[in-house]
């Protein structure tokens, strides 16, 4: 079991794992945006880059997609590393000044404005971290969505900036998105992806009506799951409340019919 050293102090490590999680795991904070444990690393955002060891000098890495393979040492807070992290920084408030997400981490890293000269904002402050389209193709095995377009003006969307047909409403992207870009919005009939543009037809509880997802979420994971997965979903036909008010009910029922031959014998 390799030992990584962070900052002067010695940490167990499993082979295989990255520099991020050991740091993690022993209460160490390195900002990330573009990390999430749903699905695999892949640097993105630069922002998690720390110092290591190699031998007489020091090589800065990305701590989310650098593997433990042996003993290391590792500085997360040297000058080099936290100035490299803050230039990363100033970049993306140059490209989303206005994210109060991104705002958030860079006053914790200590920046508090970035030198840059600002872009146009594009799609609610995207930083282009990648986790939506990732998300869509690991998780989803949709592939709704890509990277398009360069420089400047590089965003993430469906096929030709086009509704995506490919899009299951599933709202994985929205959820995944560390600064807020990707919006999940209920219609009266259609859950809406935005700001792709993506609709799909909405799932309404059986009892009062309300939408409780998208059909096309609902048809994946009955397509994909076993026996024990397509019985559960055959029960999802109620919203949440509705559920727990026939839950409700059958605990009475239950309680009367457990109840009813004492009473008979009283």
């Amino acid at each position: 079991m390799p030992t990584v050293t962070i900052d002067g102090k010695p940490y167990q490590a499993q082979l295989g794992e990255t520099i991020l999680q050991v740091a993690r795991r022993g209460g160490i904070w390195i900002p990330t945006l573009c990390y999430h444990p749903a699905v695999e690393p892949y640097a993105a955002c630069r922002i998690c880059v720390v110092e290591i060891d190699r031998g007489g000098w020091w090589q800065v890495v990305t701590s989310c997609n650098y593997p433990i393979r042996r003993d290391l040492t590792v500085r997360v807070n040297s000058e080099r590393a936290v100035r490299a992290r803050r230039g990363v920084m100033e970049l993306l408030l140059a490209r989303c000044p206005e994210s109060p997400e991104l705002r958030a981490i860079a006053a914790r890293m200590g920046v508090d404005g970035t030198p840059y000269p600002t872009v146009t904002e594009a799609q609610r402050n995207c930083i282009l971290c990648g986790l939506c389209v990732r998300v869509c193709d690991e998780r989803i095995g949709a592939s709704a969505i890509a990277r398009v377009g360069r420089g400047v003006e590089r965003s993430v969307a469906a096929p030709f900036r086009m509704p995506s047909e490919d899009c299951i409403g599933c709202g994985a992207c929205a959820e995944i998105c560390p600064v807020g870009t990707i919006v999940v919005r209920m219609h009266e009939e259609e859950v809406e992806i935005s700001p792709f543009k993506n609709r799909v037809k909405l799932k309404h509880c059986a009892e009062c009506g309300r939408p409780i997802g998208s059909e096309l979420v609902h048809k994946a994971l009955a397509d994909r799951g076993g026996p024990t997965l397509v019985e559960l979903l055959a029960t999802e036909q109620f919203c949440p409340r509705c559920k727990r008010k026939q839950l409700a009910k059958e605990i009475c029922t239950r309680h009367a019919l457990r109840d009813e031959p004492a009473s008979r014998g009283a």
